[in-house]
């Protein structure tokens, strides 16, 4: 188990990634992306907010890793990162709780 300086410095690493989706619209729209690839304009009706704020959330969900982009045309799609989520797991790989419980789940 780390402690002290240690467990700061592996925390500090992931703090950023985890402001990602710290709000409920960051999270609609991961929850949203979980079930594929979609252009911002479906996003947006999907949420039911202003174009301008899911545009301002996507760029944070983009700086910290959890969605990628791509343009085709005119229209730009936007689709899970799978390194975000295996972050959040790395992070606990050395606890007992990974071990003894998200383990078992993952089977």
């Amino acid at each position: 188990m780390l402690t002290g300086i240690r467990l700061k410095e592996k925390t500090r690493l992931f703090e950023k990634k985890m402001q990602g989706p710290a709000h409920w619209i960051r999270l609609a729209i991961l929850y949203t992306l979980a079930h594929g690839e979609l252009p911002l304009h479906e996003i947006v009706i999907d949420i039911d907010e202003a174009q301008n704020l899911v545009s301002h959330h996507m760029k944070i969900l983009e700086k910290s890793g959890w969605v990628g982009k791509r343009t085709e045309g005119r229209e730009v799609y936007y689709h899970l990162i799978d390194r975000g989520f295996f972050e959040l797991t790395r992070m606990l790989v050395d606890t007992p709780y990974y071990h003894q419980t998200l383990l078992k789940r993952l089977k």
